[in-house]
């Protein structure tokens, strides 16, 4: 038996003949089996015992009930409703660091208790303290009764995410079951869709200023390609790169070293350029260890809610109005 290399050949026929084509693990495949069975036996009980019920807070009892008192309540009612338990931690994050008027009508007191910092809760933490915290929970079944028609809700909440926050989503009708199985199948062609990206507000202003732009272009000594570069990769004299984040990963932190990396090399080769951070999102919140390292990249950050964008549009027009030094 040879212990040398096989041939390129040889190992590319290797995977085109002996593809198992989709992976499964038949163990793990039924203990699935068995726990999405179990939730939508919980889900048949609970439809059953809330077509016995009139009112809305009767309701609001039975599903807060379910939460605290089966395991499995919380991730049945998520399923239901069609919301990820990744958007449940950044709502949570969300509502903990704002103070408004009509959201605080839905917010249980005693729910949130006093603290000195808003570090995310994570996922063990939060679900654990929704179960055993009848507060919590009801704040919970607050929200996804009513949460779509709070005013700060709709502003920042994305109309897509924002619609499974309904009564209508918990009363199984087949209309809104029917928009859950839909809005589900959709998700990954949604948050995939260059149409929903925020970089495309910075253009659509630069545009309306009739400054020129090129994007996703690798510029020389850099190595990579940049989000932004104003006006052209041949002079570039203004650098911008963009990172919304909604959710969280470890990969913020590999963004914050490569960014450090790239304004490194903007210093070196070129000095009278300026490197520019749109920084924004839940996501960058919960994890601000990583945001103070990607932040120290940067010559100025901006976020885009309306003012910022408004002083980003004055910072640029007055920096390529200044006289550059040769």
């Amino acid at each position: 038996m040879s212990f040398k290399s096989l041939t390129n050949t040889e190992k590319f026929n290797i995977v085109i003949k002996r593809n198992t084509f989709f992976f499964h693990n038949e163990d793990f495949e039924n203990q699935t089996e068995a726990y999405i069975s179990s939730l939508s036996k919980l889900l048949l009980l609970l439809k059953q015992e809330l077509e016995t019920k009139k009112t809305i807070e009767d309701k609001k009892a039975i599903i807060t009930k379910l939460i605290m008192e089966k395991e499995d309540g919380l991730y049945a009612i998520l399923s239901l409703s069609s919301i990820s338990e990744e958007f449940l931690l950044r709502l949570f994050t969300f509502i903990r660091i704002v103070d408004d008027n009509e959201l605080n009508k839905l917010i249980v007191k005693g729910a949130f208790p006093e603290q000195k910092n808003y570090n995310e809760w994570s996922k063990q933490y939060l679900f654990k303290r929704i179960r055993n915290n009848k507060e919590l929970a009801s704040t919970l079944v607050n929200l996804l009764f009513e949460g779509f028609s709070v005013p700060l809700l709709q502003k920042v909440i994305p109309l897509f995410e924002l619609k499974k926050f309904n009564f209508g989503k918990l009363d199984f009708s087949t209309e809104n079951l029917l928009d859950s199985l839909v809005r589900h199948s959709r998700k990954g062609s949604y948050k995939a869709s260059g149409y929903n990206d925020a970089i495309n507000l910075v253009t659509s202003i630069l545009d309306k200023n009739s400054i020129s732009w090129q994007a996703n272009k690798i510029v020389e000594y850099l190595g990579r390609k940049i989000d932004l570069v104003i006006p052209d990769i041949t002079n570039p004299q203004i650098f911008i790169e963009s990172s919304y984040e909604v959710t969280t990963s470890s990969g913020m932190g590999d963004k914050a070293k490569t960014e450090m990396g790239v304004a490194e090399d903007i210093r070196r080769y070129y000095q009278n350029a300026v490197f520019i951070g749109f920084v924004d999102g839940i996501g960058w919140y919960a994890r601000q260890n990583d945001l103070k390292r990607l932040i120290s990249a940067f010559d100025n950050v901006f976020t885009f809610e309306k003012s910022e964008l408004e002083r980003f549009i004055d910072y640029i027009n007055n920096f390529l109005e200044q006289p550059k030094l040769k």
